[in-house]
């Protein structure tokens, strides 16, 4: 069969499309190109393995060369020099003295397709061979049997099934014309190679593509039209840019993070036929294995990544996230934790790790709250009710006789393996969960006009009772143990509580200040565990690792109790990880020791990015809306000399930019709403013992109120609804010591 019988593209424009991280090749940093239905998970020197949800098609993916006669190949990996990395696709440039090779991965957004497209600069013939291990196999914990691989001369390609023929996927190029031998009915256990021949001439006019593909018939559009899936995803990521929220601070390392986590997020959105569509944890090559990372579906993962999408935006998004929980909620009303991308090809049910973990549930409440509040998407909650209700009644069952969530009832929080596991009768992070699942439960019943039965008692309950966990000196205590005991150690899985729990506002605040304490605290986050705590090992999973989210939890707390400088320095070390194993992601956790990913840490996993964007947004920029009251409320906590802009904030159909401005004695707000217009509470905090302040909105002297903690003082004004709001407050207060923040160099221990 002639190559010709295939369509061949012209050149494609591949330049890479703004924002780009280009940078020089480090072999071993992860690297994809990630669609709804498919991704390809490689490192940077040019190696991938390709998946088509929920399918692993093939591993270790590689291209080289031969030219000039040679008997030996030059395999490209060896050659790759440069990266450029974009939204939804990266381009690899590979330098030799006889030709160049630009080798983009592009994972089409909604199609079950991965193309690599070679762009290819050569004054003499080359033979260009593929070759890949054969996997076809699904992801993990399901299986196949009857694997098979054979050519098809009509597709110069290789053709992939299984013993029931629900798929046949195909690996091809329309230049590919010799290949290795297929044995019928089997799938070979070897390397299996394809091979193309390379004039310069063609190289000039045309951009050579190898597909990937759920079905003959989607790889045969993909090759009818590849320009159009690089159009589509270039477009897809310039228009998801332009509807979400930015942030310029003064510092770039911040800036950069915040951008990049956006574009991590969403490209953790995967569907697949039998399941459907929701949010994965994360991203890694899966090797031998069929577990690429954790690129399934985890319900808590997704849900404390749902408040970094409603902080930058994205309300659509979120609420897909709450309806796919809501439609694999238990009959009891609990929420799953986890669900692999091949449940339909198996019974999930049989395995346990469904509904194991105790936090999803409360998280799926006070979530639900934060996206009906800020949208205002009432129809939601109406749709929801039943199922909002039941979690709560399944919550309030799975508690102990002083008002806490049970750990032995409702599952696993913060203890999953370690020193603790399978010891904890209530550990904090359940708690902070559980109390803000009954904030959020209820506003929601208010809103619905719906009787919420005990939830204020339990509220008031559970916070008397956590109050008394409190520890010398100024330590909310990590659990209570199986035995009785306390568990005492200092840890940022208190950061929640401290956050959202409505507890003791002064001990609080002692706890927040302490968490910036070298034994907890490194410039890249917060130890799960402080160095002084009995069980603390920094190489341990749960015992004394850096997990970025949790350090999202610990800034969160810090900034809610006006402790802004142990607030932003954990926020900044979080943000600084971004590029650590790969470029625009944060790894999913690091050594306790020194800044470094754990060997097996997920390179790309969803809420370590978010670990910036909440604790920004919400944190440090203190911005808050309700939709349904038409109010907004900002509160920053910004250092004397920073100038903080922002655009398109979302408050229900309210889009709101401005910019923050604090020098010694002053703060300037300046607002612009677009849509309905909002009453804004403007609530900025000045340095301790901060006095004598005025304050004026629209050049007219306004009341104000002044709250002085032993963090900061907040000057509160209030503007009524508008569309424009300049604001000026003006205090008496102390310079502040200038807030040096330090990018650590991968390897640096824990100064």
């Amino acid at each position: 069969m002639s190559a010709q019988s295939l369509p061949l593209p012209g050149k494609i424009d591949l330049a890479p499309p703004a924002p780009a991280i280009r940078k020089a090749v480090q072999s071993r940093h992860f690297l994809e190109s990630v669609g709804r239905r498919g991704a390809m998970l490689g490192t940077e020197d040019g190696t991938f393995e390709a998946w088509l949800n929920p399918i692993k098609l093939a591993r270790d993916f590689r291209l080289s060369v031969f030219f000039d006669g040679s008997l030996d190949a030059v395999d490209l990996s060896d050659l790759a020099e440069t990266v450029a990395v974009s939204p939804g696709r990266v381009t690899i440039t590979h330098s030799h003295a006889a030709f160049t090779i630009r080798q983009t991965w592009v994972a089409a957004v909604d199609s079950p397709v991965l193309l690599v497209l070679l762009d290819i600069d050569t004054n003499r013939p080359l033979r260009l061979r593929a070759s890949f291990i054969p996997e076809m196999k699904p992801m993990w914990p399901a299986s196949f049997g009857g694997q098979s691989s054979a050519w098809d001369d009509a597709e110069h390609g290789f053709v992939l099934g299984e013993g029931l023929r629900r798929y046949a996927e195909v690996i091809g190029s329309p230049l590919f014309t010799t290949h290795s031998e297929q044995i019928g009915h089997q799938l070979p256990s070897r390397r299996i190679l394809a091979e193309m021949e390379l004039t310069p001439e063609i190289c000039r006019a045309h951009t050579i593509p190898i597909v990937f593909a759920a079905s003959r018939k989607d790889y045969r559009a993909a090759l009818a039209d590849p320009e159009r899936l690089v159009r589509e995803s270039d477009e897809y990521y310039r228009a998801f840019d332009a509807r979400t929220l930015r942030v310029h601070t003064p510092d770039a390392v911040l800036n950069d993070a915040a951008e990049w986590a956006r574009y991590a997020l969403e490209k953790g959105w995967a569907c697949n036929e039998g399941v459907g569509c929701g949010l994965v944890a994360g991203y890694a090559a899966s090797g031998e294995s069929q577990r690429p990372g954790f690129a399934w579906y985890f319900g808590g993962d997704a849900l404390m990544n749902s408040w970094s999408v409603l902080d930058y935006g994205d309300f659509d998004r979120v609420r897909g996230i709450l309806e796919f929980l809501r439609g694999h909620q238990r009959a009891d009303g609990k929420i799953e934790h986890e669900l692999t991308q091949s449940a339909a090809l198996l019974d999930w049910s049989k395995y346990p790790y469904g509904y194991y973990h105790g936090d999803t549930t409360a998280l799926y409440l006070y979530s639900a709250a934060r996206y009906v509040v800020r949208s205002g998407d009432v129809d939601f909650l109406r749709a929801s009710w039943d199922s909002i209700a039941k979690a709560y009644e399944y919550c309030a069952g799975a508690l102990d006789d002083d008002g806490l969530l049970s750990n032995r009832k409702a599952g696993a929080g913060a203890v999953e393996t370690g020193a603790l596991s399978g010891k904890v009768a209530n550990d904090v992070y359940l708690q902070g969960a559980w109390l803000a699942a009954l904030d959020g439960y209820l506003r929601l019943a208010e809103i619905a006009g719906r009787n919420p039965g005990d939830a204020a008692r339990q509220r008031d309950r559970a916070r008397q009772t956590l109050n008394g966990w409190f520890v010398e000196p100024a330590t909310l205590a990590f659990a209570r143990l199986t035995d009785g005991t306390m568990y005492p150690a200092q840890s940022a899985w208190q950061g929640l509580a401290l956050a959202f729990g409505g507890l003791d506002p002064a001990k609080s605040a002692r706890a927040a200040a302490r968490m910036s304490r070298l034994e907890l605290s490194t410039p890249w986050g917060a130890r799960l565990f402080a160095t002084d705590s009995p069980n603390y090992d920094p190489l341990s999973y749960n015992d004394g690792s850096v997990w970025p989210f949790v350090t999202g939890f610990a800034a969160l707390g810090e900034f809610r109790n006006h402790q802004a400088t142990g607030g932003l320095r954990h926020l900044y070390g979080t943000a600084a990880m971004t590029g650590l194993t790969g470029a625009g992601f944060i790894p999913e956790y690091m050594s306790g020791e020194r800044a470094q990913a754990l060997p097996h840490a997920v390179p790309h996993q969803l809420f370590s990015s978010s670990a910036v964007v909440n604790p920004l947004v919400s944190g440090l920029l203190g911005l808050d809306g309700d939709a349904l009251r038409h109010t907004l409320s900002l509160a920053p906590h910004l250092p004397q000399g920073w100038t903080v802009e922002f655009a398109r904030y979302r408050v229900g159909r309210s889009v709101v930019s401005g910019t923050i401005a604090r020098v010694r004695g002053e703060a300037r707000i300046s607002l612009t709403i677009e849509g309905e217009p909002l009453s804004v509470t403007i609530s900025p905090a000045f340095a301790s013992g901060a006095t004598s302040a005025t304050a004026g909105v629209g050049g007219a002297q306004v009341p104000m109120t002044v709250e002085s903690t032993p963090g900061d003082a907040h000057v509160t004004v209030r503007a009524a609804a508008a569309q424009r709001i300049d604001a000026v407050i003006r205090v008496t207060e102390p310079a502040e010591s200038p807030q040096v923040l330090v990018r650590p160099a991968p390897g640096d221990p824990a100064r």
